[in-house]
């Protein structure tokens, strides 16, 4: 067991594992979209749902916020799934993952407006979605310093520790 986690080599290795695959989902769906002709997540916003539905037809009706919309969904999940993957910045990136990811579920909650259930591409869901469960994931990536674990922050970690003893040495 590592002393300063508490978690045993095969948790850790699952949680890293956790944190590049969610990395590699989001930097894929980032780079579909980037590749594909004319992506715009106008008719996503136009089809929201939910009670904050009308904040993000707002955003679809506007071509300004629209073209920051498209924007920041793609370089945003582009940046986020790199940083995550290759464990830079862990934690900040998993915090913007899990406002990307939530906003994504915002804007269309599987929430019943008749019935007990709401059917989607992916079969019945109510409440919780693939969406929510990557967000959940990714809290769990951000309780646990996985980029320290295995990841560039390692990197980092030793640069501000070399700084901080030369400038106590001093």
């Amino acid at each position: 067991m590592n002393q300063s986690t508490g978690a045993t080599s095969v948790q850790r290795f699952l949680l890293v594992l956790l944190r590049f695959s969610i990395g590699w989902h989001l930097f894929y769906q980032g780079l579909g979209k980037f590749r594909a002709v004319e992506w715009t997540a106008r008719g996503f916003l136009e089809a929201a749902s939910g009670p904050f539905a009308s904040l993000f037809q707002g955003i679809a009706e506007s071509p300004k916020l629209m073209a920051w919309a498209d924007f920041l969904t793609v370089w945003g999940l582009m940046v986020l799934g790199i940083l995550l993957m290759v464990g830079l910045f862990t934690r900040v990136s998993a915090l913007g993952g899990i406002a990307l990811l939530m906003l994504f579920y915002l804007a269309a909650p599987p929430l019943a407006s008749e019935g007990f259930t709401v059917m989607s591409s992916e079969g019945a869901e109510l409440y919780v979605n693939k969406t929510l469960l990557e967000a959940l994931a990714l809290l769990l990536v951000l309780s646990f310093p996985t980029g320290r674990m295995v990841g560039l922050d390692i990197l980092l970690r030793h640069r501000r520790e070399s700084k901080q003893a030369a400038s106590s040495g001093a």
